[in-house]
């Protein structure tokens, strides 16, 4: 009997037969070669005489039949079984990417040799022939193609009940046994499988039918998506796929990448240079001149978005009263210095927070007396310090005098950004000093060093030609960022800085709902966020719960939930911020907080399994016996993902629950820098049917 694989509806006692025939040796292949053994002999024996032709032609011809619907049998059921043996790591180019982006266009695809598939052509053949050698041919022109209306996860399959059901009755048997011998394999297909040294297991992929490309909406990451896994289980190889499809498809793309990976940051600018953009923009604390200068305070509309920005670099405090205060000081230096039209830099808060505010107060008394009281110098008697007490023993006498000679011209009338400044001037300085301790360290990071230039730029510095940029500004021109934060030697000032740039970037979508760019009008904005721990932070949040009708996309990389519930505090503050990921990428897990959660996205579905006894029973006074036989089939609701499987997957294989909860098993290949021809897909974005997959050692393939 021949047994296929079937995903249709079965009764419980079909589905276990069928699915447990699917998983023995292949018994046909004995009675094959027995079949032919015996036709062959009965064909030797016609031709040497021994027996008649007459018998022995029909004879050998009805065994040779038998032998082949034995052998089609054998060769069904090791077909099954080839899967087991894993699939190999698979490669691809930057032409891949681009065939799958045009299989993702919007209508119908330009038939060859039609009018609207020969201009396109001539225009990309334009662009190609307008780039320097080096630099390379462009594989896809975003502003002369179609838009692209999906996002590629991968190779893979939907994943249901009856690839839940395979999987636990593999469970439940020596895997390895089941594997075809590797001479049968290579006869069968020249697939390389999964090498013996390589981690995980390969049979987890091969319960599926067939793989093919997982497809979805590209409205489906407007909720935000989630890549989970451990250590080099392939969190970058997904991560470096979805960046290149995001900067061919046109979008502006911005990476946070707080460890400074190699691959992913030659990802983000060979990817540039193969969609014909402007070179990618890039912000490196480590190396500052080849990089812009970025001016986190550069864009803003009110002074209070600036002390929010400045406030939510701050670790959290109980109470919020530290949070509070620390807030209110650093909205009345930016105010003062608005006030005064100096513009605020990080440096100049810096001074203002720790240093005191004196100097700021003064030039702030001064506009504010020019304004009100023209010709107040003449009347100012700065003698009059000596006859009066400042709130510190060291106060400036002129400006103690300046100070009641502004109360006694101004009464009545003052001016409230002048009045807070005089308050803060007024507060005792030790008690100050203690309440903004948690402020001046996040202050003095993100100014020691280079990053003063670098955070707190200078336009009139004619010794720095570097550039000068805001989020803003990168938005505006539809450019690529890519900030390596080098968390790895300084994580605590990689942190401060992803989180100060991530509000900032909270600032501009609340800007765009604010002068009505959002939803279909705004510019697709998109953020990948690797090592996700390291900077999240409240705007963040805030961006995943209400940044889609700005625009933004954002997709996160983390290895585990206790790396998130250390950062903000618990597990359940972690979960919370989880929650506004509406799509998540599975790969290999070994912490098992972070597998519950995931087997939790997944949900649970019904498993079948069988149960037989046998039971004999004999009479003293008799010979006679009775046995009883019972066979019983019992479900239960397992999780649709085992848990104990999720730390075994390959590198680079994962499950995903996408576009609200449909699963997948998947694969993603490896995307090499250095490629730009089409090495996996075909024009149409499909499997090319004749490529054979071999494990090829590349330099940071693993």
């Amino acid at each position: 009997m021949i047994f296929r694989r079937t995903s249709e509806p079965q009764a419980p006692a079909d589905a276990l037969r069928t699915l447990r025939s699917l998983w023995r040796p292949a018994w046909e292949s004995r009675a094959a070669l027995t079949h032919a053994a015996a036709g062959a002999a009965l064909f030797s024996f016609c031709a040497a005489g021994l027996l008649p032709a007459r018998a022995a032609l029909p004879a050998g011809g009805a065994l040779l039949l038998f032998s082949l619907v034995r052998a089609r049998g054998a060769l069904d059921v090791w077909r099954a079984r080839l899967p087991l043996f894993g699939r190999a790591p698979a490669f691809m180019g930057f032409g891949d990417v681009a065939a799958v982006l045009r299989r993702m266009s919007r209508g119908a695809t330009p038939r060859r040799g039609g009018a609207a598939f020969r201009a396109r052509e001539r225009a990309a053949r334009r662009t190609r022939l307008a780039l320097s050698p080096v630099r390379g041919p462009v594989v896809r022109d975003a502003s002369a193609e179609p838009p692209v209306s999906g996002v590629w996860f991968g190779l893979g399959f939907p994943w249901g009940r009856a690839e839940t059901q395979r999987l636990y009755e593999l469970m439940k048997v020596d895997v390895e046994s089941l594997k075809v011998p590797e001479r049968i394999r290579r006869g069968l297909t020249g697939e390389a499988g999964l090498s013996e040294e390589a981690p995980g297991l390969g049979w987890i992929h091969g319960v599926g039918e067939s793989e093919s490309g997982i497809i979805r909406p590209l409205s489906s990451l407007g909720g935000g998506t989630l890549i989970v896994g451990t250590t080099q289980a392939g969190k970058g190889v997904v991560m470096t796929n979805l960046v290149a499809q995001a900067i061919l498809r046109g979008d502006v793309v911005i990476v946070i990448d707080p460890k400074s990976s190699k691959r992913l940051r030659g990802a983000v600018m060979e990817a540039a240079r193969a969609a014909g953009r402007d070179e990618a923009l890039e912000f490196h604390p480590a190396f500052p001149a080849r990089g812009i200068r970025l001016d986190p305070l550069g864009s803003f509309t009110r002074a209070t978005e600036l002390a929010s920005r400045i406030t939510a670099v701050m670790p959290p405090d109980s109470g919020g009263a530290f949070t509070a205060f620390a807030w209110q000081a650093v909205h009345v230096a930016v105010s003062g210095m608005l006030f005064v039209e100096e513009k605020p830099t990080l440096a100049k808060l810096a001074h203002a927070v720790s240093g005191g505010i004196d100097e700021l107060l003064e030039r702030a008394l001064a506009r504010d007396l020019d304004l009100r009281r023209p010709g107040w110098r003449s009347r100012f008697e700065p003698e009059a310090a000596g006859r009066l007490r400042g709130p510190a023993p060291d106060s400036d006498p002129k400006l103690v005098a300046l100070v009641q000679f502004w109360l006694e011209e101004t009464k009545g009338e003052r001016h409230p950004v002048v009045s807070a400044l005089v308050q803060t001037w007024r507060h005792n300085r030790e008690h100050y000093q203690k309440i903004t301790a948690s402020l001046q360290p996040v202050l003095a990071m993100l100014t020691a060093g280079p990053l003063r230039e670098t955070l707190s730029p200078d336009p009139d510095d004619p010794t720095d030609d570097r550039p000068i940029l805001t989020l803003e500004r990168v938005v505006r021109s539809g450019g690529i960022l890519y900030l390596g934060l080098d968390a790895l030697p300084d994580a605590t000032v990689a942190s401060a800085l992803g989180s100060i740039l991530l509000a900032d970037l909270a600032a501009l979508a609340g800007k765009r709902y604010n002068s009505e760019e959002s939803g279909a009008e705004a510019t697709r904005i998109s953020l990948f966020v690797d090592e996700t721990a390291n900077v999240i932070n409240q705007p963040l949040i805030e961006i995943l719960n209400k940044g889609m009708e700005a625009g933004l996309q954002t997709v996160c990389a983390m290895q585990t939930i206790a790396d998130l519930a250390a950062r903000l505090g618990s597990e359940a503050r972690a979960r919370m911020a989880l929650g506004n990921l509406n799509n998540l990428i599975a790969l290999r897990t070994k912490d098992l907080a972070t597998q519950r959660f995931v087997a939790e996205a997944f949900g649970k579905a019904v498993v079948w399994g069988a149960d037989a006894g046998i039971a004999t029973q004999a009479s003293g006074l008799s010979p006679a016996y009775r046995t009883t036989v019972t066979r019983s089939i019992r479900s239960a609701r397992e999780e649709l993902v085992p848990i104990d499987l999720l730390g075994k997957l390959p590198n680079g294989e994962f499950f995903a629950a996408l576009s609200g909860g449909r699963i997948y098993k998947g694969r993603m290949p490896i995307l090499l820098s250095d490629r730009r021809e089409r090495m996996l897909l075909t024009e149409r974005g499909e499997l090319r049917p004749d490529r054979v997959f071999r494990i090829r050692k590349e330099e940071g393939a693993s």
